[in-house]
């Protein structure tokens, strides 16, 4: 759906320009990055469900590891590119400085978190909680654990990244962000934001097993994927920190 792309595109331009060999996403769910970059990658997941309450096939472009955050079964700098993207608001504050190190522990250059963060994200979910009620529609399981803990802080995050060289960045307009959780609340409207973002995805796409109509679509919607980073701009509903090793930037220079 939009808001996943709009979640992952930040990280596929950063994929893009700096082609890692090997990924690890931490908390993909069942599909993660592979629904909107045809790139082979690690999945490291306790749950595939998608809070369905039943386990769903994983991604093709995922090798699926059923593993927990805080105890990764990979050795130290195994990945080039550790991903963490809306996990950690779903843990207890206490939790999140040893998933956080250990997404360091196993990358050998870039570690991407991305996270809800702030009093506007906070309120935001509120006031969706509120809408979806006064709607008479469910509330979707991750909107519940979003309101059981304060969300992450930057500086709560960063500070687990010792080290690093860390870049923090905007991500989610929350005007944007707000349409779109509307938008996909219901199933009609979740059914035309999953076209549209699998039409705009730079991921693989199956020309044969789609309408002419599809397909023509198609050509005309993915060259307009760079405009979603447009929406990478304050007030943000998410926060991503890129964090660069001090080691790998060393030996990239040697």
């Amino acid at each position: 759906m939009m808001s996943q792309l709009v979640r992952y595109a930040p990280v596929v331009a950063l994929i893009e320009e700096r082609r890692p060999r090997r990924i690890l996403e931490i908390g993909p769910g069942s599909q993660g990055l592979g629904k909107f970059l045809a790139r082979r990658f690690v999945g490291a997941e306790t749950d595939f469900s998608d809070y369905t309450g039943v386990a769903r096939r994983p991604s093709a472009w995922m090798l699926a590891v059923r593993a927990d955050g805080a105890r990764l079964p990979f050795a130290a700098d195994a990945f080039d590119l550790v991903l963490m993207i809306d996990v950690l608001e779903h843990v207890v504050p206490v939790a999140r400085a040893g998933i956080v190190r250990e997404c360091a522990r196993v990358a050998r250059g870039t570690v991407a978190i991305g996270f809800p963060a702030g009093r506007d994200a906070e309120t935001h979910d509120r006031e969706h909680a509120r809408w979806l009620d006064a709607r008479g529609l469910p509330r979707p399981g991750w909107l519940t654990e979003h309101l059981a803990h304060p969300f992450p802080s930057a500086g709560e995050i960063a500070g687990s990244l010792d080290g690093a060289r860390l870049a923090v960045l905007d991500n989610a307009w929350l005007p944007a962000h707000s349409l779109f959780m509307r938008w996909e609340a219901r199933a009609r409207g979740a059914r035309s934001s999953a076209l549209l973002a699998d039409l705009l995805a730079p991921t693989a796409w199956d020309w044969r097993g789609h309408h002419a109509t599809t397909n023509a679509l198609r050509v005309i919607a993915r060259p307009l994927t760079p405009l979603l980073r447009l929406l990478d701009r304050g007030p943000a509903y998410r926060t991503l920190i890129v964090a660069e090793k001090q080691e790998a930037r060393g030996a990239r220079r040697c």
